[in-house]
């Protein structure tokens, strides 16, 4: 029995449940705060004169803290349990989100910088939750690698598209403190059910400073990157898309709002049929399917004028926004099990707890690396490219990242036959 198995063996089926839907329930008020200021912040900006290359920034600044403390996370988790890992980053988040909503108050230099300090707290704090609750599930479901991690992503990206769109309503109503206040209120509210969490120990006795030399292989660093890659094209258009819905269709930030709970909503209905079919087929192959079908599906959501019979209209916009929110989890959901494939296969069929959960920091980091430079590049290209040039570009540029892929998944192919091979 792993170590993996042998955690799962000593929790009931209630347990179980229990854990999974407290864990969830962290995730989901936990990420509200990244997605909160899409939909309103850019309008929001550009009455206060801050540049559209710092509004990109703002939002890119949670998620790029998230990417360092990530490793810090898994050493923390090598160590603590994960009870000990929820409720003080959890009260962090919460505090922060709030005091956002007295930059109202400030001139706009130290509303920038304040506000990029807060968000890099928030990214802390939504660092350690998300890595303690990924390997938690991991550990819950050794042998549903796919379906929890496609169920925790559906839970997260559901907070993800209700935050532009609960943010806009609430911005619309009582303006940017109400915008703030009020989610920063309900992430501190679910501090109460953390506090009655069953205890699941994942501390182990060799959670040191080696065990993160397992994430420096290129072939793991690889796999983390694709799920990144896919990740920028999920968040590269939340930034410009309400200046865009303004400019061509005269719609509102609350329209624009809706376009992206659809985006992320048909990431939370995709994902956990995904994960189920990818724990009983090839994970390789739905990564195969993505990396053909992402870049086709990006250049459409402008669309690239190079397609002139194609016009923009609402219409087109969400089914691709559907489409976008179909594929990327399909190539994201796989990387995990394709982490552990890999190492298994690299070290005789072990994987221990904490390599497990170096591999689940890495895999959690992949995330925001992804949120982080979709956000901010955009942000930055918006100064010099209208939004059609700019989401066509960069779906003819993550082709080159398809190629790549297809190539990856043959490689550990012929890699995992020959180390098949060497022990015969």
């Amino acid at each position: 029995m792993t170590e993996l198995q042998s955690v799962a063996h000593t929790l009931s089926g209630t347990r179980k449940v229990l854990n999974f839907s407290i864990i969830t329930c962290v995730l989901f008020c936990a990420f509200i705060f990244y997605s909160l200021p899409g939909a309103f912040l850019p309008l929001y900006d550009q009455q206060r004169n801050v540049t559209s290359t710092w509004t990109g920034i703002l939002i890119g600044a949670g998620p790029l803290s998230y990417i360092f403390v990530c490793p810090l996370s898994a050493l923390l988790l090598n160590n603590f349990s994960n009870k000990k890992l929820y409720v003080i980053p959890t009260a962090m988040l919460a505090i922060v989100t709030m005091l956002f909503s007295l930059l109202d108050l400030v001139g706009n230099g130290w509303f920038e910088g304040l506000g990029f300090v807060m968000r890099i707290v928030q990214g802390i704090g939504g660092g350690i939750i998300s890595v303690t609750s990924f390997a938690a599930l991991v550990a819950i479901y050794p042998s549903r690698v796919a379906t929890v991690t496609a169920l925790a992503e559906t839970v997260l990206n559901g907070a993800l598209a209700s935050g532009p769109f609960f943010g806009s309503i609430l911005y619309s109503v009582g303006g940017f403190k109400l915008a703030f206040f009020v989610p920063g209120a309900l992430i501190l509210l679910s501090v109460i059910p953390e506090c009655f969490v069953p205890q699941l120990t994942t501390a182990t006795k060799t959670g040191s400073l080696k065990s993160l030399t397992a994430i420096l292989d290129p072939w793991l660093l690889f796999a983390a990157w694709h799920c990144a890659a896919c990740q920028i094209l999920l968040n590269y258009h939340i930034p410009i898309l309400s200046p865009y819905v303004e400019r061509v269709f005269q719609e509102d930030v609350v329209w624009a709002g809706v376009a992206l709970l659809v985006n992320s909503g048909s990431v939370c209905l995709s994902a956990p049929l995904l994960g189920y079919l990818i724990d009983r087929y090839n994970p390789y192959i739905f990564l195969i399917i993505s990396a053909i079908c992402l870049p086709i599906v990006y250049i459409f959501i402008g669309p690239l004028p190079l397609l002139p019979f194609i016009l923009p209209s609402k219409a087109q916009l969400l089914t691709t926004l559907l489409f976008l929110g179909f594929f990327v989890p399909m190539g994201c959901t796989p990387v995990l099990l394709v982490m552990f494939d890999i190492y298994k296969a690299k070290n005789g069929g072990h994987l221990p707890q904490h390599i497990a959960n170096v591999l689940v920091s890495l895999y959690c980091a992949s995330f925001p690396l992804g949120a982080f430079l979709g956000a901010t590049i955009s942000g930055i290209v918006a100064e010099y490219y209208i939004f059609e040039w700019s989401t066509g570009m960069v779906g003819l540029l993550f082709s080159i990242q398809s190629v790549l892929c297809i190539i990856f998944c043959y490689g550990v192919y012929r890699l995992k036959k020959s180390l098949q091979l060497k022990e015969y």
